[in-house]
């Protein structure tokens, strides 16, 4: 809990942050598809889960392929968050470290911030690909089979889960690394991953937590009020369990290399 206090708290401090957390918040609208969900709850109702592979896969995919505008909207959506990372990154780097809090300050190190985020968002998108595309095997394979049977394909996918959370634990600090040391990526990664073995636990949290709290939310008001209020709900706790994310990895990062955060002093 103590980077995702960390980062509430600074969140709190930065209203410059806010046009950041407004660009999230429309970014998650689109790449959702919540057809999928509605299809699997339909089948659901008829008393017999659906075994289709193609409905579990867009189910755990953010990215909506519904329609060529879906299509356009989400690779969009992407692109925007990209830019938010890196926004958001250029902020807190320069007020941290320098105590410099204002739109001019980030401009130096934007570009380098957007092609390191594009990076990042490009390996984290394969990774959940591949982690989406395991699990609609296993539900689908598991959808087959009798009730009792079907909730160990639930228990496995979010063992899958967990342990996709645990290995992105240890990169966790990759971008404010390689942003503030100036390393190459490739150096970055090698010298985060050593550095955030020894809070990995910590880092787990505070990715797992946000992201858990945004999917059962999301789900309720989904359930409870239907697919546009899940879809407007998704939205929102979604972008705000990605602000907190990406602001806890710089506190993260502070922490372990001990930064003298400049941002908390009173001049």
């Amino acid at each position: 809990m103590k980077y995702i206090i960390d980062a509430l708290k600074y969140l709190k401090s930065n209203l410059l942050l806010l046009p950041a957390l407004a660009v999230a918040i429309l970014a998650f609208a689109p790449v959702i598809d919540y057809s999928a969900a509605q299809h699997i709850l339909d089948t659901l109702d008829a008393g017999k889960v659906t075994s289709q592979f193609v409905a579990w896969f867009k189910l755990f995919t953010p990215f909506n392929s519904e329609n060529w505008l879906t299509i356009v909207l989400s690779i969009v959506s992407y692109i925007a968050l990209v830019l938010d990372v890196a926004y958001i990154h250029s902020m807190v780097d320069k007020h941290i470290r320098f105590g410099s809090k204002s739109f001019r300050s980030i401009m130096s190190s934007f570009t380098i911030n957007f092609i390191y985020g594009l990076i990042a968002m490009v390996i984290l998108f394969a990774a959940v690909l591949i982690l989406a595309l395991l699990m609609a095997l296993i539900m689908s394979a598991f959808a087959l089979a009798a009730p009792y049977v079907f909730i160990v394909g639930i228990i496995l996918c979010l063992a899958l889960i967990v342990l996709f959370m645990f290995i992105a634990a240890h990169f966790f600090l990759w971008l404010p690394c390689a942003e503030i040391t100036g390393f190459k990526m490739s150096e970055a990664l090698f010298s985060s991953y050593a550095q955030a073995r020894t809070v990995r636990w910590r880092n787990f949290v505070a990715i797992g937590l946000p992201l858990a709290f945004a999917l059962m939310l999301t789900a309720l008001f989904g359930l409870a009020l239907g697919s546009a209020a899940g879809t407007f709900a998704g939205s929102i706790f979604y972008g705000c369990a990605y602000m907190i994310i990406v602001v806890a990895s710089y506190m993260a990062y502070a922490d372990v290399e001990g930064i003298e955060r400049e941002d908390l002093k009173k001049y």
